[in-house]
Protein backbone atom coordinates (compact mmCIF):
# COMPACT_ATOMS: atom_id res chain seq x y z
CA UNK A 1 0.00 0.00 0.00
CA UNK A 2 1.59 3.24 -1.14
CA UNK A 3 0.14 5.61 1.39
CA UNK A 4 0.70 5.44 5.10
CA UNK A 5 -1.80 3.23 6.90
CA UNK A 6 -2.73 6.06 9.27
CA UNK A 7 -3.43 8.69 6.59
CA UNK A 8 -6.68 10.48 7.34
CA UNK A 9 -8.10 9.62 3.93
CA UNK A 10 -7.52 5.90 4.34
CA UNK A 11 -10.84 4.11 4.81
CA UNK A 12 -11.80 0.94 6.57
CA UNK A 13 -15.08 -0.22 5.07
CA UNK A 14 -17.21 -2.90 6.71
CA UNK A 15 -19.07 -5.12 4.22
CA UNK A 16 -22.23 -6.40 5.91
CA UNK A 17 -24.37 -9.20 4.48
CA UNK A 18 -27.95 -9.30 5.71
CA UNK A 19 -31.45 -10.27 4.61
CA UNK A 20 -34.94 -8.77 4.73
CA UNK A 21 -33.96 -5.67 6.72
CA UNK A 22 -36.20 -2.59 6.53
CA UNK A 23 -34.50 -0.63 9.35
CA UNK A 24 -30.91 0.18 10.34
CA UNK A 25 -31.64 -0.60 14.00
CA UNK A 26 -29.72 -3.91 13.81
CA UNK A 27 -26.50 -1.88 13.58
CA UNK A 28 -26.85 -0.82 17.23
CA UNK A 29 -26.27 -4.40 18.37
CA UNK A 30 -23.36 -4.84 15.98
CA UNK A 31 -21.50 -1.72 17.13
CA UNK A 32 -22.45 -1.02 20.78
CA UNK A 33 -19.04 0.56 21.50
CA UNK A 34 -18.87 2.81 18.44
CA UNK A 35 -20.34 5.96 16.95
CA UNK A 36 -22.00 4.81 13.73
CA UNK A 37 -21.29 8.18 12.14
CA UNK A 38 -17.58 7.38 12.28
CA UNK A 39 -17.82 4.00 10.55
CA UNK A 40 -17.95 3.33 6.81
CA UNK A 41 -20.50 0.62 6.09
CA UNK A 42 -21.67 -1.09 2.92
CA UNK A 43 -24.79 -3.18 3.56
CA UNK A 44 -25.92 -5.82 1.07
CA UNK A 45 -29.57 -6.48 1.90
CA UNK A 46 -31.00 -9.49 0.10
CA UNK A 47 -34.72 -8.86 0.00
CA UNK A 48 -37.89 -8.78 -2.09
CA UNK A 49 -39.05 -5.89 -4.23
CA UNK A 50 -41.09 -3.46 -2.17
CA UNK A 51 -39.21 -4.23 1.09
CA UNK A 52 -35.98 -2.35 0.42
CA UNK A 53 -33.70 -0.93 3.10
CA UNK A 54 -32.69 2.73 2.85
CA UNK A 55 -30.11 4.98 4.48
CA UNK A 56 -30.00 8.73 5.03
CA UNK A 57 -26.37 8.60 6.13
CA UNK A 58 -23.53 9.33 3.73
CA UNK A 59 -21.23 6.83 5.48
CA UNK A 60 -23.78 3.98 5.32
CA UNK A 61 -24.32 2.77 1.78
CA UNK A 62 -26.94 0.15 0.93
CA UNK A 63 -27.42 -2.17 -2.02
CA UNK A 64 -30.71 -4.02 -2.07
CA UNK A 65 -30.27 -7.28 -3.96
CA UNK A 66 -32.97 -9.63 -5.19
CA UNK A 67 -30.54 -12.53 -5.66
CA UNK A 68 -30.08 -15.01 -2.81
CA UNK A 69 -26.98 -16.71 -1.45
CA UNK A 70 -24.30 -15.59 0.99
CA UNK A 71 -21.41 -15.82 -1.48
CA UNK A 72 -23.41 -13.78 -4.00
CA UNK A 73 -23.92 -11.15 -1.28
CA UNK A 74 -20.19 -11.10 -0.44
CA UNK A 75 -19.29 -10.71 -4.11
CA UNK A 76 -21.67 -7.80 -4.61
CA UNK A 77 -20.04 -6.12 -1.62
CA UNK A 78 -16.48 -6.68 -2.90
CA UNK A 79 -17.34 -5.34 -6.36
CA UNK A 80 -18.99 -2.21 -4.94
CA UNK A 81 -16.65 -1.49 -2.01
CA UNK A 82 -14.72 1.78 -1.92
CA UNK A 83 -12.60 1.32 1.22
CA UNK A 84 -8.84 0.85 1.09
CA UNK A 85 -9.22 -1.95 3.64
CA UNK A 86 -12.42 -4.01 3.78
CA UNK A 87 -13.74 -6.19 6.59
CA UNK A 88 -16.31 -8.91 5.92
CA UNK A 89 -19.25 -8.90 8.35
CA UNK A 90 -22.57 -10.54 9.14
CA UNK A 91 -25.53 -8.96 10.92
CA UNK A 92 -25.41 -11.21 14.02
CA UNK A 93 -22.00 -10.21 15.36
CA UNK A 94 -20.77 -7.66 17.90
CA UNK A 95 -17.55 -5.76 17.30
CA UNK A 96 -15.13 -5.28 20.17
CA UNK A 97 -13.91 -1.84 21.30
CA UNK A 98 -11.07 -0.53 19.10
CA UNK A 99 -11.45 -3.34 16.57
CA UNK A 100 -10.75 -0.86 13.78
CA UNK A 101 -7.48 0.25 15.40
CA UNK A 102 -6.35 -3.39 15.61
CA UNK A 103 -7.04 -3.83 11.90
CA UNK A 104 -5.20 -0.64 10.89
CA UNK A 105 -2.23 -1.52 13.07
CA UNK A 106 -2.04 -5.04 11.65
CA UNK A 107 -1.97 -3.82 8.05
CA UNK A 108 0.55 -1.12 8.99
CA UNK A 109 2.84 -3.75 10.52
CA UNK A 110 2.28 -6.29 7.73
CA UNK A 111 2.55 -4.09 4.66
CA UNK A 112 3.10 -6.86 2.09
CA UNK A 113 0.13 -8.99 3.20
CA UNK A 114 -3.10 -8.60 1.22
CA UNK A 115 -5.44 -10.56 3.52
CA UNK A 116 -5.34 -10.81 7.30
CA UNK A 117 -7.40 -13.27 9.34
CA UNK A 118 -8.30 -12.21 12.88
CA UNK A 119 -10.09 -14.05 15.70
CA UNK A 120 -13.66 -14.43 16.96
CA UNK A 121 -14.67 -14.54 20.61
CA UNK A 122 -17.93 -16.07 21.83
CA UNK A 123 -20.37 -14.04 23.91
CA UNK A 124 -19.25 -16.05 26.94
CA UNK A 125 -15.72 -14.74 26.40
CA UNK A 126 -13.88 -17.81 25.08
CA UNK A 127 -12.28 -18.32 21.68
CA UNK A 128 -14.78 -19.36 18.99
CA UNK A 129 -12.50 -22.14 17.74
CA UNK A 130 -9.02 -23.59 18.19
CA UNK A 131 -6.72 -20.93 16.76
CA UNK A 132 -2.94 -21.13 16.27
CA UNK A 133 -1.09 -20.00 19.39
CA UNK A 134 1.02 -17.49 17.47
CA UNK A 135 0.49 -15.10 14.57
CA UNK A 136 1.83 -16.52 11.32
CA UNK A 137 1.78 -16.50 7.53
CA UNK A 138 -0.83 -18.90 6.12
CA UNK A 139 0.28 -21.18 3.30
CA UNK A 140 -1.16 -24.68 3.76
CA UNK A 141 -4.59 -26.24 3.26
CA UNK A 142 -4.62 -27.10 6.96
CA UNK A 143 -4.20 -23.41 7.78
CA UNK A 144 -7.05 -22.31 5.52
CA UNK A 145 -9.75 -24.92 6.06
CA UNK A 146 -11.20 -23.52 9.30
CA UNK A 147 -11.40 -19.85 8.29
CA UNK A 148 -14.64 -17.91 8.87
CA UNK A 149 -15.70 -14.98 6.68
CA UNK A 150 -16.13 -12.58 9.59
CA UNK A 151 -12.43 -12.99 10.49
CA UNK A 152 -11.27 -11.70 7.11
CA UNK A 153 -9.98 -8.21 6.28
CA UNK A 154 -8.30 -7.40 2.98
CA UNK A 155 -6.80 -4.68 0.78
CA UNK A 156 -9.56 -3.97 -1.71
CA UNK A 157 -7.39 -2.87 -4.63
CA UNK A 158 -5.30 -6.04 -4.58
CA UNK A 159 -8.34 -8.31 -4.28
CA UNK A 160 -10.06 -6.55 -7.20
CA UNK A 161 -6.94 -6.65 -9.38
CA UNK A 162 -6.61 -10.41 -8.87
CA UNK A 163 -10.38 -10.97 -9.24
CA UNK A 164 -10.62 -12.77 -5.89
CA UNK A 165 -14.29 -13.52 -5.24
CA UNK A 166 -16.31 -16.12 -3.36
CA UNK A 167 -17.34 -19.19 -5.32
CA UNK A 168 -21.15 -18.86 -5.73
CA UNK A 169 -21.58 -22.64 -5.65
CA UNK A 170 -20.52 -22.67 -1.98
CA UNK A 171 -21.93 -20.93 1.11
CA UNK A 172 -25.30 -20.59 2.83
CA UNK A 173 -28.15 -20.36 0.38
CA UNK A 174 -26.19 -22.14 -2.36
CA UNK A 175 -25.70 -25.74 -3.49
CA UNK A 176 -22.96 -26.54 -0.97
CA UNK A 177 -23.56 -24.90 2.42
CA UNK A 178 -19.94 -24.18 3.46
CA UNK A 179 -16.38 -24.09 2.12
CA UNK A 180 -16.55 -20.63 0.54
CA UNK A 181 -13.92 -19.11 2.84
CA UNK A 182 -11.47 -21.91 2.14
CA UNK A 183 -11.84 -21.41 -1.62
CA UNK A 184 -11.48 -17.63 -1.23
CA UNK A 185 -8.15 -18.09 0.55
CA UNK A 186 -7.12 -20.82 -1.87
CA UNK A 187 -7.63 -18.56 -4.88
CA UNK A 188 -5.76 -15.73 -3.16
CA UNK A 189 -2.73 -17.94 -2.57
CA UNK A 190 -2.90 -19.27 -6.12
CA UNK A 191 -2.58 -15.70 -7.43
CA UNK A 192 0.43 -15.08 -5.14
CA UNK A 193 -1.33 -12.85 -2.63
CA UNK A 194 0.04 -13.09 0.92
CA UNK A 195 -2.31 -14.24 3.71
CA UNK A 196 -1.59 -13.78 7.43
CA UNK A 197 -3.19 -14.88 10.70
CA UNK A 198 -3.09 -12.17 13.38
CA UNK A 199 -3.61 -13.44 16.91
CA UNK A 200 -6.10 -10.72 17.92
CA UNK A 201 -9.82 -10.80 18.73
CA UNK A 202 -11.93 -8.25 16.87
CA UNK A 203 -15.49 -9.57 17.02
CA UNK A 204 -17.98 -11.66 19.01
CA UNK A 205 -20.30 -14.32 17.65
CA UNK A 206 -22.53 -16.93 19.24
CA UNK A 207 -20.94 -20.35 19.42
CA UNK A 208 -21.79 -22.54 16.44
CA UNK A 209 -20.00 -25.67 15.39
CA UNK A 210 -20.56 -26.72 11.78
CA UNK A 211 -18.05 -29.52 12.38
CA UNK A 212 -20.33 -31.01 15.07
CA UNK A 213 -22.38 -32.58 12.28
CA UNK A 214 -19.52 -33.85 10.09
CA UNK A 215 -21.50 -36.98 9.22
CA UNK A 216 -24.48 -35.07 7.80
CA UNK A 217 -25.22 -35.55 4.13
CA UNK A 218 -24.65 -31.87 3.45
CA UNK A 219 -21.24 -31.87 5.10
CA UNK A 220 -20.18 -35.03 3.25
CA UNK A 221 -21.39 -33.60 -0.08
CA UNK A 222 -19.49 -30.36 0.48
CA UNK A 223 -16.36 -32.16 1.61
CA UNK A 224 -16.45 -34.34 -1.50
CA UNK A 225 -16.96 -31.35 -3.79
CA UNK A 226 -13.94 -29.62 -2.24
CA UNK A 227 -11.90 -32.79 -2.69
CA UNK A 228 -12.76 -32.75 -6.38
CA UNK A 229 -11.93 -29.04 -6.62
CA UNK A 230 -8.45 -29.76 -5.25
CA UNK A 231 -7.62 -33.26 -6.45
CA UNK A 232 -9.88 -34.09 -9.41
CA UNK A 233 -10.05 -37.89 -9.87
CA UNK A 234 -8.04 -38.52 -6.71
CA UNK A 235 -11.01 -37.03 -4.85
CA UNK A 236 -12.66 -40.47 -4.69
CA UNK A 237 -9.72 -41.83 -2.69
CA UNK A 238 -9.82 -38.85 -0.35
CA UNK A 239 -13.57 -39.30 0.05
CA UNK A 240 -13.10 -42.98 0.94
CA UNK A 241 -10.49 -41.96 3.53
CA UNK A 242 -12.88 -39.37 5.02
CA UNK A 243 -15.77 -41.84 5.28
CA UNK A 244 -13.43 -44.33 6.93
CA UNK A 245 -12.43 -41.57 9.37
CA UNK A 246 -16.13 -41.06 10.23
CA UNK A 247 -16.48 -44.79 10.83
CA UNK A 248 -13.35 -44.97 12.99
CA UNK A 249 -14.55 -42.03 15.09
CA UNK A 250 -17.96 -43.70 15.43
CA UNK A 251 -19.72 -40.82 13.70
CA UNK A 252 -21.40 -43.37 11.43
CA UNK A 253 -22.14 -47.08 11.67
CA UNK A 254 -20.66 -49.75 9.42
CA UNK A 255 -24.04 -50.04 7.66
CA UNK A 256 -23.85 -46.34 6.76
CA UNK A 257 -20.39 -46.53 5.18
CA UNK A 258 -21.55 -47.27 1.62
CA UNK A 259 -24.50 -44.89 1.94
CA UNK A 260 -22.27 -41.98 2.98
CA UNK A 261 -19.73 -42.77 0.27
CA UNK A 262 -22.52 -42.61 -2.33
CA UNK A 263 -23.64 -39.27 -0.85
CA UNK A 264 -20.10 -37.97 -1.39
CA UNK A 265 -19.97 -39.28 -4.96
CA UNK A 266 -23.29 -37.53 -5.62
CA UNK A 267 -21.70 -34.32 -4.28
CA UNK A 268 -18.79 -34.71 -6.70
CA UNK A 269 -21.17 -35.29 -9.61
CA UNK A 270 -23.25 -32.28 -8.59
CA UNK A 271 -20.14 -30.10 -8.47
CA UNK A 272 -19.00 -31.30 -11.91
CA UNK A 273 -22.40 -30.53 -13.41
CA UNK A 274 -22.68 -27.10 -11.78
CA UNK A 275 -19.12 -26.21 -12.74
CA UNK A 276 -19.93 -26.88 -16.39
CA UNK A 277 -23.04 -24.70 -16.18
CA UNK A 278 -21.15 -21.77 -14.60
CA UNK A 279 -18.09 -21.94 -16.90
Amino acid sequence: MNKNIFDNDLKLEILISTMYKTSLSFLDNMFPHHDLKKLNLLIINQTEKGDELNSNYKNIRIINSYEKGLSISRNIAIKNAIGDICLIADDDVEYLPNFECKIFEAFSKLQHFSIIQFKIKTFSGVAYKNYPKLSKRLTRNKDLISASSIEIAFKRKEIIEKNILFNPLFGLGSYFKSGEEYLFFKKALKTNLEVYFENLFIVKHKLERSTSNVASDNFVETKAALYYYNYKNLSYAFLFKFIFFLLRKQKISFKQFTIKYKVGVAGINKFKELKRLYE
